[in-house]
């Protein structure tokens, strides 16, 4: 029994103690200000045309220009962006963000206007309830003390004390449910619609996945000129270890060749980094990326490893897109790469033909002591992901006893 006792005092008490439902007493009550004008307008017909104030044709006329501007104040553009607002704010619910192409539509207008009209009509009963609840209230609490009439007072009429008690309770309970209906109807009636709602996550999926290949593009710039600059080092390094007091002339141009490659690490890396970094995608949007046009100037790098490398060059490369430009390139590059990280300093063969719809990427080498490590690494799937993006084709592996790259890249993807 005292465990019911309690569970119903506790449920009085809720509305009583949860800010959310003052919250929402304030939103129902704007309902009622918005209610306001609409009933004065409404009494102002009324009272014209039953005193005689208006004679019938200048009635029908007011009445005619009053109701679409009556009407035309909520379908204005918006409206529904202030109710969704105070709709989060004071009904304690999240709503998600319509689509904005679409949150000014006619239907969505429509909605808005739907949902006014319920805010209009809700907040109106409960002000009334209001309205009546306050004075009865007031007057069971001070009766049994002091005489008003029509009220009993004295020791008899101590139970309109608790009455008086209840009936502000009552009243909460009825804002806390009128809350929660208005709470549970919002989102249906100005949120988002299952279109906009598929909308919504389409682009947010858009936006995901071009957010998800910019850093693939990115890791994939790294690991390309960051990766090729590091394997020439290393093995110009390793090579000048070995003749650092037979040959100095050698060293000298090893050390040489191992600074360039680390200004050019460097700089690519500056403009991944800038690319990254909140605030400077412009300047490094602009930075010069390396394409086929410079592509003497990486086979010369990876020849001063001690690499024979033959290459041959077909057609014109400035005929060549520059996004294609680019990524043909980077697939010599890492092509080489490859040759030098799983081969060793193994003779290569480049062949890059410049046709009339498509650039010919063909890159071969012996396979060395390790033929089984060929294309193990990221730099492979990078080369099908770069040519994939062109919508052009690769094939990779061994042939004839060599390692063979061939990749073909259209001019028009």
């Amino acid at each position: 029994m005292e465990d019911r006792v309690r569970r119903a005092i506790g449920w009085a008490a809720t509305p009583l103690r949860a800010g959310l439902t003052y919250r929402r007493y304030v939103h129902l009550l704007l309902g009622a200000v918005l209610l306001l004008p609409y009933l004065a307008l409404g009494w102002l017909f009324v009272t014209s045309f039953t005193t005689g104030g208006l004679d019938p044709l200048a009635f029908v006329l007011l009445l005619v220009l009053a109701t679409p501007a009556a009407i035309g104040v909520a379908l204005v553009p918006g409206v529904r962006t202030l109710e969704l607002t105070a709709a989060r704010a004071l009904l304690g619910i999240t709503i998600p963000e319509p689509d904005h192409a679409t949150i000014d539509a006619w239907p969505a207008r429509l909605r808005a206007a739907g949902w006014l009209a319920v805010n209009c009509v809700a907040g109106g009963v409960i002000a009334l309830l209001t309205l009546i609840a306050v004075p009865f209230s007031i007057g069971f609490l001070i009766a049994p003390v002091q005489e008003l009439p029509p009220f009993p007072t004295g020791w008899g009429a101590a139970w309109l004390t608790i009455v008086g008690v209840l009936i502000p309770v009552a009243l909460l309970h009825v804002v806390s449910a009128s809350g929660a209906g208005l709470a549970w109807l919002a989102p249906r009636m100005i949120g988002p619609t299952r279109t906009e709602q598929l909308a919504a996550e389409l682009e947010a999926a858009r936006q995901s996945e071009r957010t998800l290949a910019e850093r693939n593009r990115l890791a994939r710039e790294l690991h390309d000129s960051v990766g090729h600059a590091l394997t020439i080092t290393t093995l110009q390094a390793g090579a000048a270890a070995r003749v650092l007091e037979s040959d100095p002339e050698f060293v000298a141009r090893a050390l040489e060749a191992i600074a360039e490659a680390g200004r050019t690490a460097l700089a690519e890396l500056d403009h991944v980094l800038g690319l990254l970094r909140e605030g400077e995608p412009d300047r490094a949007s602009r930075a010069p990326q390396p394409d086929l046009a410079d592509l003497d100037a990486l086979l010369t790098g990876t020849r001063s490893a001690g690499v024979q490398v033959d290459a041959e060059l077909l057609g014109t490369a400035e005929a060549v897109p520059s996004a294609v430009s680019r990524e043909a390139y980077r697939i010599v590059q890492e092509g080489l790469t490859n040759a030098l990280r799983h081969a060793g300093p193994v003779p290569v063969v480049v062949r890059v033909a410049v046709a009339a719809d498509a650039v010919e990427l063909e890159l071969t080498n012996p396979l060395g002591d390790h033929p089984a490590g060929q294309g193990g690494g990221r730099g492979l799937a990078g080369m099908r992901e770069r040519v994939g993006m062109l919508r052009g084709d690769l094939t990779a592996g061994p042939d004839a006893g060599v390692w063979r790259v061939r990749a073909r890249l259209p001019l028009a993807p």
